[in-house]
């Protein structure tokens, strides 16, 4: 029995086994799996926080689409899950690497202490003399060399890659796996690419976000990287969105509601 001959539509969103007489719903084992919003309003949400510069807050999404705040975020955490980094594009040729502070820098915390702020890492790829290509982020628990290497061993291609760094102690046990050059700062003056990604960053979480818990600063990082590493490609990002959303795992509610 063929496909098309097993399964018949039962309603818009169901179909039935002719074989089982079972229902499966057109969701069921992807990320849009038991949203908590009309299905026909999830594309359209889709798109907005694709395509638009700096996304949409659940709030505006709340207010534009008629659901609850609620709902919004809820899903939005099912968008941010497909926008998670492939790790199949390892940065190469000349790279810069910084940490940076989500919250500011608390009064009395010396050196990389985050103390209550999140502490994030970013990396950008330089192509072109001073152009930026593609660029990652994430959290990590301090900046020692051990919460440093993970990151570099995800995102940075160890054999064809320059790494540029300022002079912080916890980059020099990685000089051994990765062709490190450290230079000071000078204020940013000599990492004007990178520092120009982490004031945008950090504009675009102050402006249209306000406030990100750390237990989720990595969802917000991987929208922001995901939309700025494509760009250049604005007439397919809706539609690769959508496809990583159809191919993922369900993302389940349960424990990630706060």
């Amino acid at each position: 029995m063929s496909l098309v001959q097993r399964y018949r539509w039962k309603t818009r969103f169901h179909l039935r086994c002719s074989q089982w007489c079972y229902d499966e719903s057109v969701t069921a084992h992807t990320l849009f799996h038991k949203i908590k919003i009309p299905l026909l309003k999830a594309p359209m949400i889709n798109f907005r926080i694709a395509v638009r510069k700096k996304g949409k807050s659940t709030t505006e999404l709340a207010n534009e689409y008629g659901i609850n705040q609620k709902s919004s975020w809820l899903f939005k955490r099912k968008v941010q899950e497909a926008m998670k980094s492939s790790g199949k594009h390892l940065l190469c040729g000349h790279v810069e690497v910084n940490e940076l502070m989500i919250g500011g820098v608390d009064i009395g915390q010396r050196g990389r202490s985050k103390g209550d702020k999140k502490l994030v890492v970013m990396v950008v790829e330089k192509v072109k003399g001073d152009k930026i290509g593609r660029a990652y982020g994430q959290t990590i628990e301090d900046a020692s060399a051990e919460s440093l290497r993970p990151f570099f061993e995800k995102y940075i291609d160890s054999d064809n890659t320059q790494v540029k760094t300022d002079g912080w102690r916890g980059y020099w046990p990685l000089e051994s796996e990765f062709e490190l050059k450290q230079k000071p700062s000078n204020k940013g003056k000599n990492f004007m690419g990178l520092h120009f990604m982490i004031m945008n960053l950090k504009g675009w979480l102050r402006g249209v976000h306000h406030k990100c818990s750390e237990r989720f600063m990595n969802g917000y990082l991987d929208e922001f990287f995901f939309r700025f590493n494509r760009r250049n490609f604005l007439p397919t990002i809706w539609h690769k969105l959508t496809e990583r959303m159809m191919q993922h795992v369900p993302y389940a509610y349960k424990g990630n509601e706060t």
